[in-house]
């Protein structure tokens, strides 16, 4: 990778994405040699949910995008039925709403964390 943020917090963001898409990888790498052993969860998705403030916290999920072997990401709040994927604190969210290739979710709205729409303050 090129251009590296200097910022701790979208660096977090960015190493959540990447586990994803790497933990999609192996997903299909383990479906096309066949059944194995259970895998251990990744570390993204050992993360606690949770935070302090009683949050249900936010998670963003790797999904494959049809075919040809792109994806893209979906934010959730933690409480989401359809959530699933690495936990983001409510920095990183603020940093993952401003990301181009990471879509909120229509069914939870994660996205009104930020009445203003201009992230954590």
């Amino acid at each position: 990778m090129g251009d590296l943020p200097p910022d701790l917090d979208r660096l977090r963001v960015i190493r959540v994405y990447l586990q994803l898409q790497l933990d999609a990888v192996d997903a299909r790498i383990r479906e096309i040699e066949g059944p194995s052993p259970p895998a251990a969860p990744s570390a993204t998705s050992r993360r606690a949910g949770p935070n302090a403030e009683g949050s249900a916290g936010w998670r963003l999920q790797h999904l494959p995008d049809g075919e040809g072997g792109s994806v893209r990401a979906v934010l959730h709040r933690g409480d989401c039925p359809d959530a699933a994927g690495g936990w983001l604190s409510q920095n990183e969210l603020g940093i993952a709403l401003a990301m181009p290739d990471i879509t909120p979710c229509p069914r939870c709205h994660p996205e009104r964390a930020f009445p203003d729409a201009s992230g954590p303050q």
